[in-house]
């Protein structure tokens, strides 16, 4: 390595390090702050439990150990990172995009209910900022470090977009199981709902893969890519809502509905990934 370089590892380091104290000690309580006032709010002080309160008292506390365990993971790696090890970054990579992923959700019901800044999104900003530190900082070529900031932004956004459709999936199915049963515009949801649960794996995965280069990443990102959007138009279309602006403003378009977005997203991975800039860019070929 050339000597104006030898300080990355060390930052990478002191970055892994930094976010994974944080996720462990500090983070906890952004949650718990975030969650707790939310579902209070929404079940009359924890006396009236709906679907919604439930699945995400459930998913939610579930999410926060997977979010120690990558601060944990994060504290371990930072020592790997420090002494070069070639498997630490996109181990970091990984840990860092959890965080990223999950917050989103974890955060949108305040601004949706109580429309203020959710504490837990300074968790989210926190692991964002250091994921796309770790890409900029890793040593690539100009063209190479553009296409992996690209493409591993495409695939957190559509993770969280996944991440964030599962529970909605589950809140709606909860409610009324006569209706998920007979009205189309639930019953859609029995399919869609666990394939967003897949694409967040997916996309974890081809996350990993692709920080190592191997050809299976491009693969995954690409069904991950293609199921969001056989996931998304459908319900898109069976359950027609403005669902990115208050209710009773705008009406219902391509523009303001998070499940048309979040299909479109997939489609814009997918041909990413087919132009051959993007595509030998992401992966070692075998000789």
């Amino acid at each position: 390595m050339e000597n104006s370089k030898r300080w990355i590892p060390g930052v990478m380091a002191a970055i892994a390090a930094l976010i994974g104290l944080y996720l462990v000690f500090i983070a906890p309580g952004y949650f718990d702050a975030t969650m707790d006032r939310l579902i209070l709010a929404k079940t009359k002080q924890a006396t009236v439990f709906a679907s919604g309160p439930l699945t995400r008292l459930f998913i939610g506390s579930f999410y926060s150990g997977i979010e120690m365990l990558a601060g944990l993971g994060l504290i371990v790696t930072s020592f790997a990172l420090y002494k070069g090890k070639k498997w630490a970054w996109s181990m970091a990579v990984l840990l860092l995009a959890i965080p990223a992923i999950g917050n989103f959700y974890i955060g949108l019901g305040w601004l949706e209910n109580l429309k203020e800044f959710p504490p837990a999104y300074t968790t989210f900003l926190l692991s964002l900022v250091a994921f796309w530190a770790m890409i900029l900082l890793k040593e690539n070529e100009g063209k190479t470090k553009v296409v992996l900031f690209v493409i591993f932004t495409l695939l957190g956004m559509v993770g969280a977009q996944a991440f964030t459709f599962f529970p909605h999936a589950l809140r709606v199915v909860m409610k009324d199981y006569g209706a998920a049963l007979l009205d189309p515009s639930v019953s859609i949801l029995r399919h869609t709902g666990p394939q967003m649960f897949i694409i967040i794996i997916l996309v974890l995965y081809a996350i990993w893969a692709l920080a190592e280069r191997k050809e299976s990443g491009w693969w995954v990102a690409l069904i991950a890519g293609l199921l969001i959007a056989m996931a998304s138009f459908p319900v898109h279309y069976l359950r027609p809502s403005a669902s990115l602006v208050p209710a009773d403003t705008l009406e219902a378009t391509i523009f303001t509905s998070a499940y048309w977005m979040a299909g479109a997203q997939g489609v814009i991975l997918a041909v990413l990934l087919l132009i051959p800039f993007f595509k030998n860019r992401l992966y070692t070929k075998a000789e």
